[in-house]
């Protein structure tokens, strides 16, 4: 038993001292996991999202491509387009020359519709806040042009996150409370954010440089002094700029109460916007002959950019909703005139309570639909670029073809009154017969009742130069290799921004230097740089016949001053005998031959006076020495 005792004693004392290691194993392993954190370790870097870095590469890829093609337009095509009077005379995509601040700016969507459609309701329920200079009320209340840009604080840039307070649509606010189960009024409970920034005038806007509006000036201050900005700090306007428009009215009020030409104004902003957003009311859809003219006219060039919108669609009923959405889908049929259907975004854009809910969910997908395109439209920016480039690019070259073939069918001097006629008359034939022999495209040909309006301003054809061969090939470069190339570039870039091997600068673009054995300051940065075209052989060929034409021109100098030198006068025969014996011995390796003889009696003249580098200077001792002829045979020579 005692023995029993002691054994139970020694296993309960092992297993204390087991107990008890393992208890100081747990404390040191504490202790050390504890001294391991408190021990300064290595910063490291934050690692930033993929989506973070895949934004970060695509703003430096579209930088890039932006910066390039700005570059490409300015040395290539603007001294194409002045050179044949395409700006504001013919039809491209934009009127007048493209600006750098329109290359940089941010895209631009355009809000058009009648009078109280929702237009301006819709840019303040998109951004959440009122902005400085809206109106709303059931008449006519927005008067002037208006364009909201960003101009709030940058300190909560990095705080901002645009994409993820729009993914799911606008900023939802209470929509209401109903006022009892049987009515279908609502009020609003939450009031919008009051408006925050300044109103800029037109004037002011059109000499800003960071702001696109510089080319509004053509029209004026009949216009100007409708044109208004304004900024506000909300952060959609960062990287999307609204243009919100004066409702179009209906009758004559349309033409002649405005003192400028509202479709052309329009026009402008339509075919420099990224997106044209068309508002209908559903309670009011008939298309008045004003709307449908303002309709036609933009649509030009910008069909691929136009969206409509029905508003207050939770204010009918089902039936009523299905027949104004099919009457508005036939009227958007006869007026764009094509077989591809208009995109339609239905719902009720304001911040108040849905009256009818039956469509709230239909509702809800085309709002976020909506916004998801909105939200797109800065990382698409490039693209629309490279895009609308080649498209300029491609109508130029049609232009230049088109307007050399005319100068061609005209007289220089007599007779361009009656040519000018039989041009206009036959227009139609020609313009088919020049896209038969350039291989143009049919599609890239212009309307030919248009630009027949457009050459009846021109008095006089010859004012066009002729058709220039060079320029075209050097167009047809441009889309062929230099986008391209751009593109592919812009690509590089984006891939070593991923990989962190690019570094942004906002330095401005340096003359190359070379650097540290690398060819460019641009390639030792890690910027691919776009190679230069070498001179082409028509350039050399030019060149040379310059070259020639003044060698030329010197001998001929040279020459007279030789005959006409000192008391000594040569004929040109002699000269010519002359060279011809010196190409002679040269030939026969000054082998002997005939004495050299010269139809006058007196030997050339070694002059040594005149120091100048003349040909008349060159010593006449290379020649062989005339033979002496009595003066009777000199006097019958003579």
């Amino acid at each position: 038993m005692a023995k029993n005792g002691s054994s139970n004693q020694c296993d309960v004392a092992e297993d204390d001292s087991a107990q008890d290691t393992a208890n100081d194993g747990d404390d040191v392993k504490s202790k050390i996991k504890t001294i391991t954190t408190d021990l300064p370790t290595k910063s490291k870097v934050p690692q930033e999202s993929p989506h973070a870095i895949d934004s970060t590469a695509n703003d430096a890829s579209s930088k890039f491509t932006v910066q390039k093609l700005k570059e490409l337009y300015r040395n290539h095509v603007v001294d194409a387009e002045k050179k044949y009077h395409l700006h504001f005379n013919f039809c491209l995509p934009t009127d007048g020359e493209i600006k750098d601040n329109e290359f940089d700016a941010a895209p631009m969507v355009l809000l058009i519709g009648q009078y109280s459609t929702g237009k301006t309701t819709f840019v303040s329920h998109l951004l959440g806040e009122d902005f400085p200079g809206m109106h709303i009320g059931p008449e006519p209340t927005t008067d002037k042009f208006m364009a909201l840009f960003y101009g709030g604080d940058n300190k909560n840039d990095a705080s901002d996150n645009t994409d993820d307070k729009f993914k799911n649509g606008f900023p939802k606010k209470a929509r209401g409370v109903h006022l009892d189960d049987d009515s279908s009024q609502s009020i609003a409970t939450d009031d919008i954010v009051a408006a925050r920034g300044k109103l800029v005038k037109g004037n002011t806007l059109t000499v800003t440089p960071s702001l696109p509006f510089s080319s509004l000036s053509q029209f004026g201050s009949a216009f100007l002094n409708h044109f208004v900005g304004s900024s506000s700090a909300s952060p959609l306007l960062k990287r999307i700029t609204f243009i919100d428009t004066p409702g179009v009215l209906s009758g004559e009020k349309q033409r002649i109460n405005r003192t400028y030409d509202f479709s052309q104004v329009a026009k402008w902003f339509a075919d420099r916007s990224d997106l044209i957003l068309l508002l209908f009311d559903a309670h009011k859809l008939d298309i008045s002959d004003e709307f449908k003219n303002v309709i036609d006219t933009i649509t030009k060039y910008n069909d691929d950019k136009i969206r409509c919108v029905l508003n207050k669609a939770d204010a009918v009923t089902r039936e009523q909703l299905v027949r104004v959405y099919g009457s508005l889908m036939w009227s958007m049929g006869k007026i764009f005139d094509s077989p591809e259907v208009v995109r339609v975004y239905t719902g009720s854009y304001w911040n108040g309570a849905l009256i009818n809910h039956d469509f709230e969910s239909m509702f809800d997908k085309d709002e976020q639909l909506l916004v998801r395109e909105l939200v797109d439209l800065p990382r698409c920016a490039a693209e629309r670029r490279v895009n609308q480039m080649v498209n300029r690019i491609r109508l130029v070259k049609v232009h230049v073809c088109i307007l050399g073939t005319i100068r061609r069918l005209t007289p220089s001097f007599f007779g361009k009154k009656k040519a000018r006629d039989q041009i206009i008359n036959d227009l139609p034939t020609i313009m088919e017969n020049v896209r038969v022999q350039f291989d143009l495209s049919k599609g890239d040909m212009p309307d030919p009742v248009e630009f027949k309006r457009c050459l009846e301003a021109f008095p006089d054809f010859s004012v066009f130069p002729s058709i220039d061969n060079v320029l075209i090939r050097r167009l047809d470069r441009l889309i062929e290799e230099d986008i391209p190339q751009i593109v592919n570039d812009a690509e590089i870039v984006a891939s070593e921004v991923r990989l962190g091997r690019h570094k942004q600068t906002e330095e401005p673009p340096v003359d190359p230097i070379k650097e540290d054995g690398h060819e460019t300051e641009q390639e030792y940065r890690g910027v691919p740089v776009m190679k230069q075209h070498e001179p082409s052989k028509h350039q050399h060929s030019f060149i040379r016949s310059i070259f020639t034409i003044f060698i030329c021109l010197l001998l001929i100098a040279e020459v007279a001053h030789f005959m006409h030198y000192d008391e000594i006068a040569y004929t040109p025969s002699d000269l010519l005998n002359g060279c011809l014996k010196i190409v002679q011995q040269r030939q026969n390796q000054y082998t002997s031959g005939p004495p050299f003889t010269s139809r006058t009696s007196h030997p050339p003249k070694k002059y040594v006076t005149n120091k100048s580098p003349h040909v008349s200077n060159i010593p006449l001792s290379s020649f062989p020495s005339p033979t002496k002829t009595s003066t009777s045979g000199a006097q019958d020579e003579l």
